[in-house]
C-alpha cells in the first residue's frame, strides 16, 4: 500500500474518530430552544405549560432565606456538670480552712448550686447572643431551649451572688469577709458553645429550605406572544427551562438529543473540510498537521463539555484565545483565524447561548494582532492586558444590549476575565511542546534563526563572508516578495539565510568568496568543477543536521536549485570538447519546489545572483535579467510541482525587479576640489 492510499483512508478516519470524541462528551441535557430577556416582549408564539413543574425561588431569594435563617438561629450550649463539682470541692477545702461554720458552708453551697443550675456562659458568648431566639441548653441526650435571660452571664452571675445577700444573716456576712476571700472566683462559665452541634443543625435548617415557590400546571398560560417579560415571567421561564433540561436527560428523547448533536458536529467538521481545503489544501496531505488542528477542535469542545458538566461559570475562566496562537504558530493568520472562530460555534449548543462563543472570538482577533507586536518576553504581559480588555468591552457591549442599564454589572467579570487572560500567558509554551510532538517549526523557533548571531550563521560569515552577504541580499529580497503573495515571510527569510549554508565547506569555489587574484577552478576542468559546486547542496543538507535545523528549513537547501545546470561549467565543458549529452554531471540532484516559499527562495537567489553579472544597473537590463531567470526555471519545469499561481508568479518578477532596481540604485558622482593656484 503506497503512502497516498494510506493518507486517503486515515483521512476519514481521523474525521470520524474526532466527530466520536467530540458528541460523546458533550452534555446529555436537552437544549431549551427559547430565547428571552427580561424587559423585552416574548417573540415567540404563546408557550402554554405542557407538563405540571414547580417554580423555582431566585438567588436572591434563596440568599435572604439564608440570611434568616442564619441570623435567627439558636445557637446550643453544653451544660457541663463536671465544672460546677470541680469548682464547689476547691470552694469546701477553702472554706473549712478557713474556718466557715457548716451551716454557713451549706448556705453558700445552696447559691452557687442555684447559679451553677441555670448556668453561666461566657461573657463575650452572652453579648453575642440574640436575645429573641435565645439559646439551646444540651444536657445529656436532650437539648433544651431558653431564653436568653434565663441563664447567666459570668459578670451577672458574681453580682448575683454577691449582691444577693438576702439568705445570709448580719453576722454570716461578717463571717465570710473575715476570712478575705474572694467567693466569686469560684463562679466559672458551665455553659460551653457546642459548635458541630450549631453547625449540623444549622446546615440541615439550611438543606430544608424549599427551593421552590409554587407550581405551574399543565395547560397553564406562561406568558403570551409579544407579552413583555416581567422578573416573575422571567423566573417561571427559567424553572420551565431547567426541568425541561433536567427531563429530558432521563426521557426516550435522550437518542433523539445524541442524534442531533451528532449532526451539528458532523457539519462543523465539514466545514472545516471545506476550509482547509479552500484555504490549506496541502494540510489534507500532510498528516501531523491535520491531527493537530483535529487534536485542537477536540480540546476545545470536549474540555469545555467537561467543565460545564462540572461549573458553567467556570468556561468564562478558560483561555480560548490561547488555541488561535497556537494555530498562529505554524499557520498563516488568513487559515488559523477561520478554524479558530469555527472551533468555538459548539460552545453556543453547549451553554445555550451565543455570550461565550462571540466575546471569545473577539477576544482571540485581539490576541492574534497584539501578539505580532507584543509577543516576546515581558511583552506578552501588555497582550493580556489588551485581550483583558477586549474581554470587557465586549462583555459589556453584549450586557447593554441585553439589560439596556449598568445595574447587574458584577466585579466577578473582571476577576474571570483577569485569570482567562494570564491563562492564555501562562499555556503559550505549551507551543513548543506541540512543537516537539508534531514536528513543527514555531514562530519563535524561525525568529530564533533569523539570529546572525546564532552558531550556524556566524560560522557561515566567519567562513564565507561573501556568501553571508549574499544569503543576507536573498532574504530581504524572498521576504519582502513573499508578502506580497501573502506567503511566510519569516520563514522565506530563513530558508534565504540558510539556503546555501553548504559553501562553509568549500567557500573559496564559490565567486562571491574569490578575490580577483586567484580562481581554484582555473586548476580543474569543468567535471571537477561542478561536482564541487553542486556538493555545496548536499553539505548543506549535512550541517543542516549538524546544527539541529528543522527539516522546515532545510528543505530550503534541497530546492533553491532544484534539477537545474550549473550552466557557466556545462557549456565551457561543451567548448571544451565534451559530451553534450553528458548533463548528468552538471545538473544538481535536488528536489524541485513544491510550496510558494520555495519558489520565492528560488527565483530570489537565481535573480540575487544573476544581477551581480550585469555591467550596468539599468532599469531595462535589471528587468530583461529578472524576467531572463523566471523564463528560465519556467522553461526548465522547476516550478511544475510547485503550490502557485502565474498571477503570484508574475507578482514576485515583478517585485524582484523593483527591489533589484533599489538595491543597485545608480550613485551620484561627488565632485573633486579644485586645486589653489
Amino acid at each position: 500500500m503506497t503512502k497516498k492510499e494510506k493518507e486517503k483512508i486515515l483521512l476519514p478516519v481521523l474525521f470520524i474518530l474526532a466527530a466520536f470524541l467530540m458528541v460523546i462528551s458533550l452534555p446529555r441535557e436537552g437544549q431549551f430552544k427559547y430565547q428571552y430577556q427580561k424587559g423585552s416582549p416574548w417573540m415567540y408564539e404563546n408557550l402554554d405549560a405542557t407538563f405540571d413543574f414547580p417554580i423555582l425561588k431566585t438567588e436572591e431569594e434563596l440568599r435572604l432565606e439564608r440570611e434568616q435563617i442564619s441570623r435567627n438561629f439558636t445557637p446550643y450550649f453544653s451544660l457541663k456538670p463536671d465544672i460546677e463539682a470541680a469548682q464547689l470541692r476547691t470552694f469546701t477545702i477553702d472554706a473549712v480552712q478557713a474556718g466557715l461554720s457548716d451551716a454557713l458552708q451549706g448556705k453558700m453551697l445552696t447559691q452557687y448550686k442555684t447559679i451553677y443550675g441555670r448556668g453561666v456562659m461566657d461573657d463575650v458568648r452572652y453579648d453575642a447572643l440574640n436575645l429573641e431566639t435565645g439559646i439551646a441548653v444540651i444536657q445529656g441526650k436532650m437539648a433544651e431551649k431558653k431564653a436568653a435571660t434565663e441563664v447567666f452571664s459570668l459578670s451577672s452571675a458574681k453580682d448575683y451572688f454577691l449582691n444577693d445577700m438576702k439568705i445570709f444573716t448580719e453576722q454570716e456576712r461578717k463571717e465570710m469577709r473575715s476570712t478575705g476571700i474572694d467567693f466569686s472566683v469560684f463562679l466559672v462559665p458551665n455553659l460551653i458553645y457546642d459548635e458541630s452541634t450549631t453547625i449540623a443543625v444549622q446546615a440541615s435548617s439550611l438543606q430544608d429550605i424549599s427551593l421552590t415557590k409554587g407550581i405551574v400546571h399543565t395547560g397553564q398560560r406562561i406568558v403570551s406572544k409579544g407579552e413583555v417579560i416581567t422578573g416573575t415571567t422571567e423566573q417561571i421561564l427559567n424553572s420551565l427551562r431547567a426541568e425541561f433540561n433536567s427531563k429530558i436527560g432521563f426521557s426516550g428523547n435522550i437518542f433523539l438529543l445524541i442524534l442531533g448533536q451528532s449532526m451539528i458536529i458532523i457539519l462543523s467538521l465539514f466545514i472545516l473540510f471545506i476550509l482547509i481545503q479552500a484555504t490549506r489544501p496541502r494540510v489534507l496531505q500532510n498528516l501531523p498537521e491535520l491531527v493537530f488542528i483535529l487534536f485542537l477542535f477536540v480540546i476545545v469542545v470536549a474540555g469545555s463539555s467537561f467543565i460545564y458538566k462540572l461549573e458553567p461559570s467556570a468556561l468564562y475562566l478558560l483561555p480560548f484565545p490561547v488555541i488561535v496562537l497556537f494555530m498562529d504558530s505554524f499557520f498563516p493568520t488568513r487559515f488559523s483565524l477561520p478554524l479558530y472562530i469555527l472551533f468555538l460555534i459548539p460552545l453556543a449548543m453547549i451553554t445555550e447561548s451565543y455570550h461565550l462563543p462571540l466575546i471569545n472570538i473577539v477576544a482571540g482577533s485581539v490576541a492574534i494582532y497584539i501578539f505580532r507586536i507584543w509577543g516576546r518576553g515581558w511583552q506578552q504581559f501588555l497582550s493580556a492586558l489588551m485581550v483583558f480588555i477586549a474581554y470587557l468591552f465586549i462583555d459589556l457591549a453584549i450586557h447593554l444590549i441585553s439589560e439596556g442599564t449598568f445595574e447587574r454589572l458584577t466585579w466577578g467579570v473582571f476577576r474571570n476575565y483577569g485569570v482567562a487572560s494570564i491563562l492564555m500567558i501562562a499555556s503559550y509554551p505549551l507551543v513548543f511542546l506541540f512543537e516537539k510532538i508534531f514536528g513543527f517549526v514555531s514562530v519563535s523557533r524561525l525568529r530564533d534563526l533569523a539570529d546572525t548571531g546564532n552558531k550556524a550563521l556566524r560560522e557561515l560569515s566567519e567562513k564565507a563572508p561573501g556568501t553571508m552577504q549574499h544569503s543576507l541580499q536573498v532574504a530581504n529580497l524572498a521576504e519582502t516578495a513573499a508578502r506580497t503573495i501573502g506567503a511566510d515571510a519569516l520563514l522565506c527569510r530563513v530558508g534565504s539565510l540558510y539556503h546555501d549554508i553548504g559553501k562553509i565547506n568549500n567557500p573559496q569555489y564559490f565567486a562571491e568568496n574569490q578575490t580577483a587574484s586567484f580562481n581554484p577552478h582555473s586548476l580543474l576542468n569543468p567535471r571537477e568543477s561542478a561536482r564541487i559546486v553542486i556538493q555545496h547542496v548536499e553539505d548543506g543538507k549535512n550541517l543542516a543536521k549538524k546544527f539541529g535545523l528543522p527539516a522546515l528549513v532545510s528543505d530550503f537547501i534541497d530546492t533553491h536549485h532544484g534539477k537545474t545546470r550549473t550552466e557557466s561549467f556545462y557549456t565551457a565543458w561543451c567548448n571544451e570538447g565534451g559530451d553534450p549529452a553528458n548533463t548528468e554531471d552538471f545538473t544538481y540532484e535536488g528536489q524541485l519546489p513544491t510550496t510558494p516559499e520555495h519558489v520565492v527562495v528560488m527565483l530570489a537567489d537565481a535573480v540575487e545572483a544573476a544581477c551581480r553579472s550585469l555591467k550596468d544597473y539599468t532599469p531595462e537590463s535589471i528587468s530583461a535579467m529578472v524576467n531572463r531567470m523566471v523564463r528560465l526555471r519556467v522553461s526548465e519545469d522547476q516550478l511544475q510541482n510547485a503550490d502557485i499561481t502565474y498571477r503570484n508568479l508574475r507578482r514576485i518578477q515583478e517585485n524582484l525587479k523593483v527591489q533589484i532596481q533599489e538595491m543597485y540604485h545608480s550613485r551620484i558622482t561627488y565632485p573633486k576640489r579644485k586645486r589653489l593656484k
